[in-house]
């Protein structure tokens, strides 16, 4: 054989061995198995799930609510289960329907007022102001959801100056 035919055979060893060598890392790190075969992945998303124990010695299952979704009206039940025995400080029923007629009105028909949105969303404390808010309007506005209202009159950069920018300030509740 020739020089150049054992260098053609060693360097195809060499690419063959190499993509051998990275298909079997590859497999590897995408399966995140331990020695006794659980998945890691699986394990991380279980630790601060939620779990605590009482006095008596048994342990609950709490769900973690959706912090993300302030104006989904469960949003505030979800809450309640979640820190409880505290209390919350909730917005009034009487302030959420104030707020919430505002906001109905401040859809115009040929000029919108973006201003008492943003005024609006300016008072409130929490996200479970927010999901109060939601909950009123919908009970006092022939259940129509407030989040398709807003959406209806304001642009994508409208909803994130006027809404978006005061929600994700705020905390996801306050405590009495």
């Amino acid at each position: 054989m020739t020089n150049t035919t054992w260098w053609m055979i060693g360097g195809g060893t060499v690419v063959v061995l190499g993509f051998g060598g990275y298909l079997i890392y590859r497999s590897k790190k995408n399966s995140k198995n331990n020695s006794l075969g659980y998945s890691v992945q699986s394990t991380q998303a279980n630790i601060g799930s939620g779990v605590q124990v009482n006095t008596s010695g048994t342990a609950s299952v709490k769900k973690e609510p959706n912090w993300n979704a302030p104006f989904d009206m469960n949003y505030l039940e979800d809450v309640k289960k979640w820190v409880s025995p505290k209390k919350l400080l909730i917005l009034g029923d009487s302030k959420a329907s104030k707020l919430a007629k505002t906001l109905k009105n401040a859809k115009g028909t040929f000029n919108d007022d973006e201003y008492a949105v943003r005024d609006t969303f300016k008072k409130l404390r929490s996200k479970t102001d927010v999901a109060s808010l939601s909950k009123a309007y919908y009970n006092n506005h022939n259940n129509k959801d407030l989040w398709q209202h807003l959406n209806s009159f304001l642009s994508h950069s409208e909803m994130k100056l006027y809404v978006w920018k005061y929600i994700n300030r705020l905390p996801n509740y306050k405590t009495l």
